[in-house]
């Protein structure tokens, strides 16, 4: 049985590679922060710890971490921290000899490339924001750090709140407008089920056997217009619908990552697409 640790495993992200890894009869261990303990509801079986005892390097025997801890912010306090913050779980890894790491980076690292084209694991990096800007740095941190086994995982973007998928859902919802910049505004958006499964694969590879870095997507890309298209083909049982406008500029904003690495490794291929993923989100709160 492998002892996986999951950080961050009170996010959306973590809470879902927690399920899978229960699925697969492991032992898992999450950490949280100080202020979470009253609150965090555990899996049955699962262990707890703070996030301060890994700092003192206060860890059960690990396998593999999968380091999801990370602020979700472009505010450059706040990524300053997270990169503090992770440099003190490096030392915990050290001092508890943890030597396996699974790091949840980010597909915005890549320079944008052209309508069409997906960013491979070699691809150049030229990170389009602060957050990715930071996550960069982390995945540098890591791959200094001495640990035995590093492996950067650059996720797409995960099906949630924050994301364009549900705001389009929700003006639909209110029959309001979806106002897309240009018409070559593209994207790739992974539901968080699909995201779990392939890190829990991985974290049952060999560390042996595991690449340095992965990308983690859908494996191609759609224009915002379609999406929105979409949303309003679904909508229509649901008495939702958008006016869509489309402001015409050449400005140009694509992303997307090619997933056949990860997919030969893990043998694993995303299951949820997008008409299933916008369906939920009419169908959720």
């Amino acid at each position: 049985m492998k002892n996986i640790l999951v950080t961050g495993a009170s996010g959306l992200l973590g809470s879902h590679i927690v399920k899978h890894l229960l699925k697969m009869h492991c032992h898992i261990i999450v950490s949280i922060l100080p202020e979470e303990k009253l609150t965090y509801k555990p899996l049955e079986g699962v262990e707890v710890i703070i996030n301060d005892d890994i700092f003192a390097g206060n860890i059960p025997h690990i396998s593999t971490v999968i380091n999801c801890a990370f602020a979700r912010s472009n505010q450059a306090q706040d990524l300053a921290n997270a990169i503090d913050f992770t440099k003190k779980l490096i030392n915990g890894f050290k001092i508890g000899n943890i030597d396996s790491i699974i790091n949840i980076s980010s597909q915005g690292v890549y320079k944008r490339l052209p309508i069409g084209q997906l960013s491979t694991e070699s691809s150049p990096i030229e990170p389009i924001d602060l957050y990715s800007m930071a996550k960069y740095a982390v995945e540098k941190t890591f791959e200094t750090s001495g640990l035995k086994y590093v492996t950067n995982v650059r996720l797409a973007s995960i099906n949630m709140k924050q994301r364009f998928l549900y705001h389009f859902v929700q003006k639909a919802k209110n029959h309001e407008t979806i106002i897309i910049n240009s018409p070559n505004q593209y994207a790739s958006i992974l539901d968080a089920e699909d995201a779990a499964e392939a890190l829990a694969r991985l974290a049952m590879l060999s560390e042996q056997l595991r690449k340095p870095i992965y990308n983690l997507g859908t494996g191609n890309q759609t224009s915002l217009i379609e999406f929105a298209e979409l949303v309003n083909t679904i909508g229509e049982k649901y008495n939702a619908h958008a006016n869509i406008i489309i402001q015409e500029n050449d400005s140009i904003n694509t992303a997307g990552v090619d997933i056949s690495l990860i997919s030969t490794d893990c043998n694993w291929s995303p299951c949820i697409t997008n008409q299933i993923m916008i369906e939920n989100l009419f169908l959720s709160d």
